[in-house]
């Protein structure tokens, strides 16, 4: 107990952050979690089953899939600039995703991203996990085997485990709400307050907007009202 309160104070933490901090991942955090891998699963189609649905994006999937990674870094340490992508990827790469190399997703992030091209890497994906499972990261002449359906469950088993771990650590906690503020998270919105009352009154007669949730994001201050 002594020992964890000399790290915290080490942080100095303000007034109050830490409960603002326990509020807003017991209110949003799992939201953002489904948000963040569920997607990558409703980009490829996929099912609960592991099985995918024809005409699922597969690199488009795999592109999310290392932003997430990207993204849940940047929860785990705390690094917001755009010059700590290394140390995000290798943070927890290292701590949840122990069996994938950090430098190699990092550039698979940034292939995939910059030049449509997995490089180092040949991405495939095969509906039963366990059939050629042992294929998955494997070296071949082609590059390293990324299977579609481990990636995933390996990420989702990270992010569990992440969860678990920010739940017993303060700092954690703080870390993640420090990055918050930094990098805004997608939150659901109504396009008619993105659109001022004068705005609607130019509009032309009979002219109909449909009410929909889009995504956006959302400040502390805004979230704290």
């Amino acid at each position: 107990m002594i020992e964890r309160r000399k790290t915290l104070l080490r942080m100095k933490i303000k007034k109050g952050e830490l409960i603002f901090a326990k509020a807003y991942i017991n209110e949003h955090f799992d939201r953002i979690v489904e948000w963040a891998i569920g997607d990558i699963r409703r980009c490829c189609r996929m099912n609960q089953d592991g099985t995918c649905d024809d005409k699922g994006a597969l690199v488009g999937a795999f592109i999310l899939w290392t932003c997430a990674i990207d993204y849940f870094g940047g929860l785990y340490t705390g690094q917001t600039s755009s010059g700590a992508t290394k140390a995000r990827f290798k943070g927890f790469i290292e701590k949840y995703l122990s069996r994938y190399n950090a430098e190699s997703i990092e550039e698979l992030r940034w292939s995939l991203q910059h030049y449509y091209s997995p490089h180092n890497f040949v991405l495939y994906h095969e509906n039963n996990l366990e059939q050629n499972k042992y294929l998955h990261l494997k070296q071949t002449s082609k590059g390293i085997l990324l299977h579609l359906g481990w990636a995933i469950k390996d990420l989702e088993d990270g992010v569990n485990q992440f969860c678990n771990d920010l739940r017993l650590s303060d700092n954690l906690k703080i870390k993640l709400w420090r990055y918050y503020k930094e990098q805004l998270p997608i939150a659901p919105v109504q396009v008619e307050t993105l659109v001022t009352p004068k705005t609607f009154s130019s509009l032309a007669t009979g002219t109909a907007i449909q009410s929909i949730s889009a995504s956006g994001t959302i400040s502390p201050t805004d979230w704290m009202k």
